[in-house]
């Protein structure tokens, strides 16, 4: 896995590798090395420079092409910083120089960013808008050094920002590159060494070759029940393609698990086992198509299982929820996953998480956080590590935080699952989702590798399926169907 950064951390990474010896004018010309042999330039280039070190890196790249004999024009926003004011006489010395941004025509084949750096925050003054706003409506390809200026290197969102073809960003990728908006605005993302240490936790960012462990070569000499046991508990009047979607035959044993059961209302208990062939069925007690809590009938439903899903379909009667929640959670030991109404049903009373004999993960997208967490919406999106951290961490589950990229974590260790497109947005795939992570636990898989596995397989069997379908028409369905082949083709 790699590592991404937030933009605190990064920069205490600069200042400790300054600290160790490597001077910060060495550093900005390693940054300027690297980003020229990253690109092919040719035609018309333009550089624009900040005031600040990244307006520093765009100084030192000028020099770098000039000894070279390649020759750009450089523009600048205000005074640069005292590296950048090094590279700029080094610049002018050699016979270049660094022109009043006012002389832009932006009518350039190639156009590089350097305003601002991954420190910035809000919205950019008037002038560096106006210019922003200029890269933007240029027909030139454009190159964004470390961060597109404007882009919050945490959150990933932004009042005014560079639209960036290319992004090339230092040492380790920065997480607002990944959250939000940030996926959309940066365009092609590459990474460059230029030698500074990772003094920083970080969060991991999950790639396709972490998924292969999870696979291994199975043993002939084994059974069904080698595979674990999963029971998913939903389904209702209203959605029973909930839990149709989320069911193992679709989902959970096709990427692995051994065997199923789906607990329904056994008001819709025969119209269930004619849609779910591999699967057996258990009804519960209901009332008007809801599931009721019965204590025995929950003992027997999750017996010997080895992971339980409640809430996909269950629908709005969040008390009898919240019971069977509370029951299972206290007296039920293997792991047990929470999603769409379940955690609706569990808002009501959070604490019920507190002592709980089950590994618990919860699946929320950033309302379902909201309403958790007790915080505002618009602190979830600013900050979704922050918030699936801090409540993980609080009440000792796992929290899978759905979004633009998927944030995983115990409260301690935290996951990016980047992979995620437009293709996912549609109603059914979070339930499609839970059955995959599902299928990943019964084979004994922990609740974190299980989930951010499931998230990175189901984004990518969506994203291939666009091929197919365009990222208008895959449907959750598909993406059930296509899991087992991908796994079967060694494409993990």
């Amino acid at each position: 896995m790699k590592i991404a950064l937030t933009t605190a951390e990064m920069a205490y990474c600069d200042k400790m590798t300054i600290e160790s010896g490597t001077p910060s004018l060495e550093l900005m010309l390693r940054v300027a090395k690297a980003v020229y042999s990253s690109i092919r330039w040719q035609g018309k280039i333009y550089i624009i420079c900040g005031k600040g070190n990244n307006g520093g890196d765009g100084l030192a790249l000028a020099n770098v092409m000039l000894d070279d004999g390649v020759t750009p024009r450089v523009f600048l926003i205000g005074e640069t910083s005292a590296d950048g004011r090094y590279y700029l006489d080094k610049l002018i010395a050699k016979g270049g120089r660094g022109e009043d941004i006012s002389k832009c025509d932006y009518d350039c084949d190639i156009l590089v960013d350097c305003i601002f750096g991954t420190g910035f925050k809000g919205a950019p003054k008037q002038n560096y808008a106006d210019v922003i706003k200029r890269i933007n409506e240029s027909s030139a390809y454009k190159v964004s050094v470390d961060i597109p200026s404007g882009l919050d290197g945490d959150s990933g969102k932004y009042e005014v920002c560079v639209k960036a073809d290319e992004t090339i960003t230092v040492q380790y990728p920065k997480v607002g590159l990944y959250l939000n908006d940030g996926k959309d605005i940066t365009g092609k993302l590459s990474v460059i060494d230029v030698g500074i240490g990772l003094y920083a936790q970080g969060v991991n960012v999950v790639e396709q070759e972490d998924l292969a462990e999870l696979f291994p070569k199975r043993k002939g000499n084994t059974h069904k029940g080698s595979y674990g046991k999963s029971v998913i508990i939903g389904g209702c009047s209203n959605y029973l393609g909930a839990v149709k979607l989320a069911n193992a035959g679709l989902c959970a044993l096709r990427c692995g698990g051994g065997l199923n059961t789906v607990v329904v209302p056994k008001t819709h208990a025969g119209n269930i086992a004619k849609a779910v062939w591999e699967s057996t069925v258990i009804g519960l007690d209901d009332k008007d198509g809801y599931i009721s809590f019965n204590r025995e009938q929950v003992d027997k439903a999750i017996s010997g299982a080895s992971c339980v899903a409640i809430g996909m379909g269950i629908g709005g009667r969040y008390e009898e929820t919240l019971k069977i929640i509370d029951y299972v959670l206290k007296n039920y030991e293997g792991k047990v996953l929470l999603d769409a109404d379940g955690l609706n049903a569990l808002a009501k009373d959070v604490s019920v998480l507190k002592g709980a004999k089950s590994d618990v993960i919860l699946t929320p997208h950033v309302k379902e956080m909201s309403r958790l967490s007790s915080t505002s919406l618009e602190e979830v999106v600013n900050d979704p590590i922050k918030a699936a951290k801090s409540f993980a961490k609080e009440y000792k589950v796992a929290v899978l935080l759905k979004g633009s990229s998927t944030v995983v974590t115990d409260g301690d260790s935290v996951y990016l699952v980047v992979n995620g497109g437009a293709e996912l947005s549609k109603g059914g795939s979070g339930d499609t989702l839970s059955g995959v992570i599902l299928g990943m636990l019964s084979q004994g898989n922990g609740v974190l590798a299980g989930a951010y596995a499931a998230a990175y397989l189901t984004a990518k069997v969506a994203k291939d399926l666009r091929e197919e379908f365009s990222e208008y028409g895959v449907l959750p369905s598909d993406v059930s169907r296509e899991i087992a082949r991908i796994i079967k083709d060694g494409k993990l």
